[in-house]
């Protein structure tokens, strides 16, 4: 390696449960690839130019060290470099705080302008929070963790001296990120219906609901039955006023996903502009239920 080039080394260590020092390759290479991945996303976001090589893979265990080796030590490179293999060893151990480690590597800046300090920062902080970074550590501990012989993993960066950061097969699960979903309902949801299905199968109506155009299945398995059976008539200004099941997903960073929209009790419909509401028998019993709540509120006065 050229004395012009600078390398940063960053060490993995698989510990197995069967002291042996081998490991399936299939596990280990579609593993390494999203650990690779977010190498180069890391630095991508800090704007280094830089090779990725591996050293010879060592025992105890199994050891592999990644070499950063960057050709060209542009301003960025020299003072961000030192910084990619902490950025790494956040993202898969969690072992130190984001502040933690954006101040130990600004403190050791010294920047000829306040500018240069300020973007350096800005390239830390992506780099530290980067979403894709994170979703590439959950892709790779969700294969390690499905191979049964890792019983923890081992980082270390072998840049400075410092001490090797151990992650137990017990917290593989914490880097792993999963959906959430939100399941709400509106009982007093009206419907106005675009499109319905006339016929048997696990098609989705098409409505208008608070101003927005929905697509929604039918949970009403009865009125669904008087729709295929032509009991009801669809013209324009149809409408339905319903208990609507909205379910919010969100994906692994807490962002709306999807949302998709359930329709479990239609308690009245109205089958064109002019005309009025008729209430079906899951209806009567709604309003009668809200009737007797209405009698007990009362009493209360």
């Amino acid at each position: 390696m050229s004395e012009e080039n600078l390398s940063q080394r960053f060490q993995v260590h698989y510990y197995f449960d069967d002291k042996s020092h081998s490991m399936n390759a299939f596990v280990r290479n579609r593993a390494e690839k999203d650990l690779l991945e977010a190498v180069k996303r890391i630095l991508e976001l800090t704007e280094i130019a830089s090779e990725i090589e591996t050293e010879a893979y060592g025992e105890g265990g199994l050891v592999e060290t990644l070499s950063l080796v960057v050709p060209s030590l542009s301003a960025v490179a020299i003072f961000l470099s030192p910084a990619i293999n902490e950025i790494l060893k956040h993202h898969f151990t969690k072992s130190r705080t984001v502040d933690a480690i954006k101040n130990e590597m600004l403190r050791g800046l010294q920047l000829d302008n306040s500018n240069k300090e300020l973007d350096y920062e800005a390239k830390l902080e992506k780099a530290l929070e980067d979403k894709i970074v994170r979703k590439h550590v959950s892709n790779y501990y969700t294969k390690i963790k499905a191979y049964a012989k890792v019983e923890k993993i081992g980082f270390k960066n072998l840049s400075i001296k410092s001490d090797e950061s151990i992650v137990p097969r017990s917290k593989f699960s914490e880097f792993i990120l999963v959906d959430d979903k939100i399941v709400s309902e509106d009982d007093d949801a009206v419907i106005d219906i675009i499109s319905p299905v006339l016929k048997e199968g696990a098609f989705s109506w098409r409505g208008k609901y608070k101003e927005d155009r929905i697509d929604f299945s039918m949970g009403d398995s009865k009125f669904k039955s008087e729709v295929i059976n032509g009991e009801h008539q669809f013209a324009n200004g149809f409408v339905m006023s319903c208990l609507l099941q909205i379910t919010i997903t969100f994906d692994e960073f807490g962002d709306e996903k999807r949302r998709s929209y359930s329709v479990k009790k239609v308690y009245a419909v109205k089958e064109n502009e002019s005309g009025a509401y008729k209430l079906r028998p899951v209806g009567f019993k709604k309003k009668m239920n809200e009737d007797q709540q209405s009698l007990f509120d009362e009493g209360r006065d």
